[in-house]
């Protein structure tokens, strides 16, 4: 199982290209490799998990193709019914399809819907730390709040990644997230003064280096996230409402046209009691094109 996940090794290539290239084939997107090192590690965890598995239960299969359907689906049954969370036998199940090369389905494999109420883990929407990881992160999540980037993406942001307009003033940052995608992150524009001087003092005292190292791995940064789309919307609302251009005419550095009318295509003015346009737009400044995205994971919970 592990020499099978070690052959779909795409570390250091971007994903993004890779699904961009699949769609262009007609394949909907979907990609054979693995392209992220966390990935593979929770991949063969789980290989790890289905070997001790099958053991307990007697079986002894000599080669992938032994393995059946029929045994991936016994074995997430148990899982599920231990109480494992959708969000873990979702992975698993994902993990399970591409040792043995297989499309199962979660519904073929009877197993439940994921839900953000069960989140447990660090991803999750509660802001589940110490208050003492909080004041030793302070400007970290001030940051984050700010510009909606991933906790991933934090380490490698340097003062030359930030987009300043013509007077000066940082309103964005280039960075690289999931799978090497390459975006531009807006900043709050109620936040682009306070980035701004951040941004300053920074190249007063370190120069062009990064401006923190990897983040507290008990520091909720998705807590921020959605801080950041909470006030983002509201501010793309407000202008909206005022008939202003939110992004100074910059909006072309932030916003893919071709995604956005994409994501609003289909649907009314108003989707699920939120503006279908400014949802749109938050997606994209989150680093998604789906709009259900925001107002599922991210407004209806904060």
């Amino acid at each position: 199982m592990n020499r099978a996940l070690n052959a779909l090794n795409c570390f250091g290539q971007s994903k993004y290209e890779a699904k961009q290239k699949s769609y262009e084939q007609g394949n909907n997107g979907k990609v054979k490799g693995i392209y992220s090192k966390k990935t593979m590690s929770d991949y063969k965890q789980v290989a790890d998990h289905f070997n001790t598995w099958a053991k307990a239960k007697g079986y002894r299969f000599k080669s992938l193709s032994d393995v059946s359907n029929a045994h991936i689906m016994e074995y997430l049954a148990e899982r599920q019914n231990s109480k494992k969370s959708a969000w873990t036998t979702s992975k698993e199940l994902s993990a399970l399809n591409k040792i043995f090369g297989r499309s199962i389905t979660k519904k073929e494999a009877g197993l439940n819907a994921r839900r953000n109420a069960d989140i447990k883990n660090n991803r999750g929407l509660g802001n589940n730390y110490r208050n003492s990881v909080y004041k030793q992160n302070k400007a970290l999540t001030d940051f984050i709040s700010a510009t909606g980037i991933r906790s991933q993406s934090v380490a490698t942001i340097c003062p030359t990644n930030a987009i300043r307009n013509t007077d000066g003033t940082v309103i964005g940052f280039r960075i690289t997230e999931k799978g090497g995608k390459s975006r531009n992150a807006l900043v709050l524009k109620s936040k682009q003064e306070q980035i701004t001087k951040f941004v300053n003092d920074s190249i007063s005292k370190n120069g062009n280096q990064p401006f923190w190292n990897a983040p507290n791995k008990n520091l909720n940064t998705h807590w921020y996230r959605g801080e950041y789309a909470k006030a983002l919307y509201n501010e793309l609302l407000q202008a909206k409402a005022d008939g202003q251009d939110y992004y100074g005419g910059y909006r072309s550095t932030f916003i893919n046209e071709g995604k956005y009318e994409q994501a609003i295509k289909g649907h009314n003015s108003t989707t699920k009691g939120y503006d279908t346009e400014c949802l749109a737009l938050v997606s994209q400044s989150l680093g998604h094109n789906r709009i259900d995205v925001v107002y599922s994971n991210y407004l209806s919970r904060f």
